[in-house]
């Protein structure tokens, strides 16, 4: 057994743990206030509790390691550094397989030309599983984060130990319906094949010096990455019958971010 499909295994056999972990810490509210999370910390991959480390949701390679680099939570308006939006994943997740992968997509990436030297089928699943794994990260990410403030209200008494998850102003979730989700993209992160979705990733030959990113959580992501001259749009849901109308349907939303 190689150690992807380890990883997959592990995961699969863990979903329960962890949602209920997540359930419990962080969406369970008790008199109308979120309850205080436990200090014991999981692995947000495979509910161990021993050597938690910090995983990053985005890889720092990715935004060539700037720690003043960040994203805009839309939500509240207020930013976070790439550098430090992590999660809890244990000493073996992280260095083991999740490490694993990471080399792997940088192997990908580097000094190809896609527009003359396409992604193969098995590498197009790969560059899939990274990119549910991030969608994954950043699930994490908003259910175990509070509001706190917004950037153009300020406090709102009611909302700050809401979490970001349970605001998310195009989900309108429920607390069963963020758990399914974060139990969705779980499911994602264990399946092995990926044919179904080849055709909902669509890459980019780009020449621009800036790196760009955004994500919808469940619905599409897009990174770009200058050093390597290749951007990548991902729906996680989507299927198409051809990448020319994955394409068609990816410029309509990049046009309206940019």
């Amino acid at each position: 057994m190689t150690k992807a499909q380890r990883f997959r295994k592990i995961v699969r056999g863990n979903i329960k743990n962890v949602i209920h972990y997540i359930d419990r810490n962080y969406v369970l509210r008790k008199n109308d206030k979120a309850v205080r999370p436990s200090k014991q910390q999981i692995c947000m991959f495979c509910s161990s509790c021993e050597n938690i480390t910090k995983e990053h949701i985005v890889p720092r390679w990715v935004f060539a390691k700037d720690t003043k680099a960040f994203f805009t939570v839309s939500l509240n308006g207020l930013d976070q550094t790439y550098h430090k939006a992590t999660i809890p994943a244990c000493g073996q997740c992280n260095s083991e397989f999740l490490n694993d992968l990471e080399k792997l997509i940088q192997r990908l990436f580097e000094n190809r030309d896609v527009a003359s030297v396409p992604f193969e089928w098995d590498e197009t699943q790969d560059i899939i599983r990274w990119l549910e794994l991030i969608d994954y990260k950043f699930q994490v990410y908003n259910i175990t984060r509070k509001f706190l403030a917004s950037k153009k209200v300020g406090k709102i008494p009611y909302l700050m130990d809401f979490p970001l998850y349970m605001l998310l102003p195009n989900k309108g979730y429920s607390p069963f319906q963020v758990l399914s989700a974060i139990r969705r993209s779980l499911k994602r992160l264990s399946v092995a094949r990926k044919y179904p979705h080849l055709n909902s990733l669509v890459v980019f030959k780009t020449a621009n010096k800036g790196f760009h990113f955004f994500h919808t959580i469940d619905e599409f992501i897009f990174l770009e990455f200058p050093k390597y001259q290749i951007a990548l749009f991902y729906f996680f849901k989507e299927e198409f019958n051809n990448t020319k109308a994955a394409h068609e349907k990816a410029m309509e939303i990049i046009e309206k971010v940019f």
